[in-house]
């Protein structure tokens, strides 16, 4: 129970930890932008050689205010905390700085995938770094009809390329490199490592398929209701989730009982359940 309450303010720091150091050691180095109230915080320092994380926390006050009246409390709770932890690490690790990096790729691409970690810790507990979250969540409020993804592109967009004006093109199409990387592994993180696939499986055999896939995989599998729309005959079409690995072993299950079986294998980015997210007892001599 403690766990439960402790987790997402552990993950929040060691995410805002990991970010911090990406934007001192990798960003700041290098003198790259970024999107959001960071990228703000950056264009400033490079002009005025301001504290990065003291704007942070002075440009979220009025935002935080207008989030807590549109959004409510409960989601700015943890929001805040990640603002605030981001903020003040930023500063207390400015002066850890390297040398611009000669190979002016390395820094976007590094410092993405070390952003991108620690946004991404920051987000599988439900919180965010302030700023253009909260901006593109009020948004969205609004224009209903808008993905949060596009409010969100549009805001960084924006603001990487004033930056060129500070930082010179070059920098601002790094800093595009830098923000699509970390926008990669930010998906990683709250995806998964393993990826699986549902498969949907349409056959005149389904007991025999189905037999063979929970004795050779020890995979469940799910019989649904189905009719053909030309020919009008009731029938079962199945529904198994597998790993990616174990695909070719589904392939070749179905092709030997039935060659002329659809098969239609869709992405599923996250799995709770038995034989996923936790062990299977059934499946231990498999997956030992």
């Amino acid at each position: 129970m403690i766990w439960q309450r402790i987790r997402p303010f552990l993950f929040i720091t060691v995410g805002s930890f990991l970010y911090s150091i990406a934007v001192n050691m990798f960003f700041v180095s290098n003198r790259l932008a970024q999107g959001g109230v960071t990228g703000i915080s950056l264009l400033l320092h490079y002009l005025f050689n301001t504290p990065v994380g003291l704007l942070i926390i002075l440009m979220n006050i009025p935002i935080f205010i207008l989030g807590l009246v549109v959004l409510g409390r409960g989601f700015l709770i943890l929001s805040a905390y990640g603002m605030l932890a981001t903020s003040i690490l930023i500063d207390l690790t400015s002066s850890w700085s390297v040398h611009p990096f000669q190979n002016v790729i390395l820094a976007p691409l590094y410092g993405g995938i070390i952003a991108g970690a620690g946004i991404g810790l920051i987000f599988r507990v439900g919180g965010t770094s302030g700023g253009g979250d909260i901006i593109a969540r009020v948004l969205q409020r609004k224009f209903r009809n808008i993905d949060l993804g596009k409010f969100l592109f549009g805001i960084d967009f924006t603001i990487i390329a004033i930056s060129g004006y500070v930082v010179g093109i070059e920098k601002a199409m790094l800093t595009i490199v830098a923000v699509y990387v970390s926008s990669r592994v930010v998906d990683l993180l709250l995806s998964g490592l393993q990826k699986q696939r549902s498969v949907i499986i349409i056959s005149g055999k389904p007991q025999e398929i189905t037999a063979e896939i929970q004795r050779k995989l020890v995979r469940g599998v799910t019989m649904l209701r189905s009719m053909g729309g030309y020919s009008k005959r009731e029938g079962e079409v199945l529904l198994v989730v597998v790993q990616l690995y174990e695909m070719d072993k589904v392939r070749q299950i179905i092709r030997e009982i039935d060659d002329r079986a659809f098969i239609l294998a869709l992405e599923t980015k996250e799995v709770h359940g038995e034989g996923f997210s936790f062990p299977s007892p059934a499946r231990s001599h498999i997956e030992s």
